[in-house]
């Protein structure tokens, strides 16, 4: 049961002489060590058939489907990998899924009438989702990098919680399928910057093109970026600020994102592998423009309107 507590709280000693937090732990920090093997062999106890399958996933030879045996192989190993095997566990768990799809949350009023910092549901005693949230505890109380994505079931990297609701409320509809790829491929356990840039990319494709190019059959963001460039005049944000509402914000947070995607081409004269932190700002950016055009908030202009759109010759890369 998760009660109210300060996020950031820190020790006597560091708030006495206000040291900085600290730093979140990558990988498993020797700390974390024992709790998490006791957590994941604790989960695994009896349920033979998903300690087969977490080892077949894994490439692990087993004599007997014994939690302790999965465990001390995947640490004999390599003890690093622990991490995956508690990913690739929550995540193949049907027991898991039931119990967060179907048996869901219960009531818990006679405790939070008590006080103000008991929740009025939890999950239920002895459910794989109590497991799950007393995982969450311990890795958060442990300062890993890592947190649990109760979506997907299994561990991404933490990521601060307002920024993350925001990428939350943009991933429906197609574009959403791609925003969720990139942020899998971003702050999931193996980070894959090209691929998560180029999810982002397609991301805002699927969201733009049927806005501003809804006619097209081979239209990529680049001919959006095109398109909008050349016709700021016809087109308008919501927010009208003190340029009545020009597009040219939006085309320079596009052509940010277009011409930043440096491992497009491969082989071509500025190619170079696509960084971590480009992959990072590259999703949140993408989910606001995911958010603006599937929430209307660019539009063309109507019949009367005065656009203050100039043209400017193309100066970047192809828009193919």
């Amino acid at each position: 049961m998760i009660v109210n507590e300060e996020p950031d709280f820190q020790p006597l000693s560091q708030r006495d002489t206000r040291l900085p937090q600290d730093v979140l732990f990558d990988g498993i920090p020797e700390h974390l060590m024992s709790p998490l093997t006791e957590w994941v062999t604790n989960y695994l106890h009896g349920a033979t058939k998903l300690v087969q399958r977490v080892a077949l996933r894994m490439r692990l030879p087993l004599e007997t489907l014994e939690a302790h045996q999965l465990v001390d192989a995947v640490i004999t190993r390599d003890p690093q990998e622990l991490l995956d095997l508690v990913d690739m566990t929550i995540h193949l768990d049907l027991r898991l899924r039931w119990d967060l799809d179907v048996l869901g949350m219960e009531e818990n009023l006679n405790e939070a009438s008590l006080a103000d910092w008991i929740p009025e549901w939890k999950w239920p005693k002895g459910s794989r989702t109590e497991a799950l949230e007393q995982l969450g505890e311990l890795l958060a109380d442990a300062g890993s990098a890592f947190q649990i994505n109760w979506r997907e079931r299994c561990l991404n990297r933490r990521v601060d919680i307002t920024v993350a609701a925001a990428a939350e409320r943009a991933m429906t509809g197609l574009p959403g399928q791609h925003l969720r790829a990139a942020w899998k491929a971003t702050y999931g356990r193996h980070p894959d910057p090209a691929k998560a840039y180029d999810e982002a990319i397609r991301a805002v494709e699927a969201a733009a093109i049927p806005v501003v190019l809804p006619n097209g059959t081979r239209e990529t963001l680049g001919k959006v970026r095109s398109h909008l460039r050349d016709a700021q005049d016809k087109w308008e944000l919501v927010i009208e600020g003190t340029n009545g509402g020009d597009a040219a914000p939006l085309v320079a947070m596009i052509e940010l994102l277009w011409f930043g995607h440096v491992a497009r081409h491969a082989g071509g004269p500025g190619f170079r592998p696509q960084r971590q932190d480009e992959a990072q700002m590259a999703i949140h950016l993408a989910s606001t423009l995911v958010q603006w055009f599937t929430a209307d908030a660019v539009r063309r202009r109507t019949q009367g309107d005065s656009g203050q759109g100039t043209e400017t010759a193309d100066a970047g890369p192809d828009d193919a």
